[in-house]
């Protein structure tokens, strides 16, 4: 039947081997940056992580400096990201520092022979990635941008339906990317225009832009947007709602809703609803649809949402591509290349929020 046909097909995927190399060689890193993307989620999975060793914190403010090395038993710490790099007992760094330092940092690291894994947004104008990228290139050294949804289970999922043609020809896909009832709190560095270089499109909408072409295998690329951005929640310096329509090279459209604060959200962040002409599928929950014998058939291959859809599992899935990556000399799944595609998308955004007319792109 078409049904066993589809699930043999889904799942006869082989999954990436966590160990795929026969070296079991180590990174030692360093983390940059003291907030909860750090303490929550890279630290942990770092510290559980067999061929990772954490070595050294670094942060501009030392009361939360002291504090982390403290919490997690870091051996060494510094106040200045110049004697960061100049440690010779880092092989790579981790980057959660405000938007403003990311590029900084990460050049630095980058030219100081240091792998460098950078959260999103790679950094705020497109200029700032271009040197970061740069900077990889002439150093030889990996950069991989955090773009951690690349790494969950579900989402690959979704790549390998959209690439096995089951859905048919693919003409329209929704991204969701609201909180609901959460926000930057009031004076946060992510809602200062000059620290962050956007709001929420800067902040969670960059994550759907990501999904999407990493959903396509980075082949098909936006060719104009148009987007409306505005404050309906707080008075802040950067948008808390942002809506994009994108048309793509290959006819299809996209469109992507970001918000903070709102008081309703119609899916998790992170959900992704993929329109085909023989098909559709979407993400949290995890389902898709099709016709068999003349009948509609619906699938949830993860069965029904049992937990947060942002685990730790991804991100150990993340850290361990990157060490794999650092060690083995393979470019990463989101690279600075990617990471500039996705900035030069987000300069778009605020160009048209901000001009109200359609932006034009052009194909990398």
């Amino acid at each position: 039947m078409l049904r066993d046909y589809l699930r043999d097909l889904l799942f006869s995927v082989k999954k990436p081997s966590l160990i795929p190399y026969m070296v079991m060689d180590t990174l030692r890193f360093a983390v940059a940056g003291t907030g909860s993307i750090i303490r929550e989620f890279h630290l942990p999975v770092l510290l559980k992580n067999p061929r990772a060793e954490v070595v050294a914190a670094a942060n501009l403010h030392p009361r939360s400096l002291d504090a982390l090395v403290s919490d997690f038993g870091i051996p060494t710490s510094y106040n200045d990201f110049d004697q960061l790099a100049g440690d010779p007992n880092v092989d790579a760094v981790v980057i959660g520092l405000p938007n403003y330092l990311n590029a900084t940092v990460a050049i630095k690291m980058l030219r100081a022979g240091k792998h460098v894994l950078c959260e999103k947004p790679m950094a705020r104008t497109v200029e700032e990635a271009k040197r970061m990228l740069r900077a990889s290139e002439d150093s030889a050294k990996t950069l991989m941008i955090a773009h951690v949804w690349r790494s969950n289970e579900e989402v690959r999922w979704l790549r390998e339906l959209v690439t096995s043609g089951i859905l048919g020809s693919i003409f329209k896909c929704k991204a969701h990317a609201v909180s609901q009832s959460w926000g930057p709190l009031a004076g946060s560095w992510r809602v200062k225009a000059e620290l962050s270089g956007g709001g929420v499109f800067a902040d969670v909408g960059i994550h759907a832009v990501d999904t999407l072409a990493f959903l396509f295998g980075d082949r098909v690329h936006p060719i104009k947007l148009f987007a409306a951005k505005g404050n309906f929640f707080q008075k802040l310096e950067v948008e808390d709602t942002a809506s994009v329509m994108m048309q793509y090279d290959n006819g299809m459209t996209i469109w992507i809703e970001a918000g903070w604060y709102h008081n309703f959200a119609n899916s998790p962040h992170g959900a992704i609803e993929v329109f085909g002409t023989k098909g559709y599928a979407r993400l949290f929950p995890t389902e898709f649809h099709y016709e068999s014998e003349g009948k509609r058939i619906q699938d949830r291959p993860f069965g029904p949402p049992t937990g947060p859809h942002i685990d730790m599992k991804m991100y150990a899935t993340q850290i361990d591509d990157f060490i794999q990556c650092a060690l083995a000399g393979r470019a990463p799944l989101c690279d600075g290349r990617s990471g500039l595609e996705n900035m030069k998308i987000m300069e778009a955004v605020y160009e048209s929020a901000t001009t109200g007319q359609v932006v034009a792109l052009h194909r990398p």
